[in-house]
C-alpha cells in the first residue's frame, strides 16, 4: 500500500470521526470516554491520533491510527500514519507511545461498554547520584 493510499485512508477515518463526532469528556479533561462503534480523535503536539472500537465477549477490540498533524491543506505528512490494533479485556489497560513524548493509555470497562484514553507524558528519569 502506498504512501498517498495510506494519507487517503486516514483523511477517511479523520472524517468519519468528525462526523461521528469526538467523545465526551468525562471528569479530567484529558480523560475522553467513547462507546463502541463511537469515532475518539486526540491532538496530540504535532501528532493525530483517531480511533474507534468494537466489544465482543467482554472485551475491547481498539483500532488506532497515529499520524503527523496536518497543519496546511497543500501538504502531506512526510510519514505514512501507524495503525494499532489491540484486544483489551474489560478492566485492562493498553499503552501506546505516539512517538512525541506521550503515550496514550486506553482502559476497557467491565462488559466492553466504554472505553476510556488519557494521554500521560513520558518524563526520563534518572537515579540521583549519593
Amino acid at each position: 500500500m502506498s504512501a498517498i493510499t495510506r494519507t487517503i485512508g486516514v483523511a477517511a477515518v479523520l472524517a468519519f470521526t468528525a462526523l461521528a463526532g469526538a467523545a465526551g469528556a468525562a471528569s479530567d479533561p484529558a480523560t475522553v470516554q467513547f462507546k463502541p462503534l463511537q469515532g475518539v480523535s486526540l491532538h496530540l503536539q504535532t501528532k493525530h491520533a483517531v480511533g474507534y472500537y468494537l466489544a465482543e465477549n467482554d472485551v475491547c477490540h481498539l483500532t488506532l491510527v497515529v499520524g503527523d498533524e496536518i497543519k496546511d491543506d497543500d501538504v502531506l505528512p512526510v510519514l505514512a500514519p501507524a495503525r494499532f490494533r489491540a484486544s483489551v479485556e474489560a478492566g485492562q489497560q493498553a499503552r501506546f507511545d505516539t512517538g512525541e513524548g506521550t503515550e496514550l493509555q486506553f482502559s476497557c470497562a467491565p462488559g466492553a461498554t466504554a472505553m476510556t484514553v488519557v494521554p500521560l507524558r513520558q518524563v526520563a528519569y534518572s537515579t540521583p547520584q549519593k
